[in-house]
């Protein structure tokens, strides 16, 4: 692979950085940090030498550790989901086998309400599936930000 060689300018000192990783991607871990520590001299009060790269760096890992932290929330909620899931297709199977067992048997039962019950359960499995998609998308997205994060890291 190619290898990249970027230099930038951190808190007025000029620093160079060789990685395989694409130039645009260098520059992009470089603007985060020159970034957050200009966040750092802006909030804080006479900020001298390293203590605004190591605050800032601090602020970046505090970013990295809690998308880690939302990644494993949002698979807890999932599961979570995904186990709700489960329940209402084995409702929908038992209120199905009613169903065909009243028809089968001639038993008189008011079909209107277990096909609404049948339905309202479909829905609530298919709000469930929604979910769980939405959250699967999500989780994808924060695995890209701690990959990113990983790669700066790295650089």
């Amino acid at each position: 692979m190619e290898v990249n060689k970027i230099s930038f300018t951190i808190n007025s000192r000029r620093y160079t950085v060789v990685a395989e990783e694409s130039v645009e991607y260098l520059e992009k871990l470089c603007a985060h940090v020159n970034e957050k520590v200009e966040n750092v001299l802006r909030e804080g009060q006479n900020i001298m030498g390293e203590r605004p790269i190591v605050l800032a760096a601090l602020n970046i890992c505090d970013e990295y550790y809690k998308s880690i932290d939302s990644k494993k929330e949002e698979k807890e909620r999932i599961k979570e989901l995904e186990e709700k899931n489960h329940r209402l297709q084995r409702k929908i199977q038992e209120l199905n086998k009613e169903l065909d067992m009243a028809n089968s048997d001639q038993i008189s039962i008011d079909e209107t309400a277990m096909k609404a019950e049948v339905l309202s359960v479909q829905n609530e499995l298919d709000d469930a599936n929604s979910k769980i998609k939405f959250l699967e998308g999500h989780i994808k997205s924060l695995e890209k930000k701690i990959e990113d994060e990983i790669g700066r890291h790295k650089g």
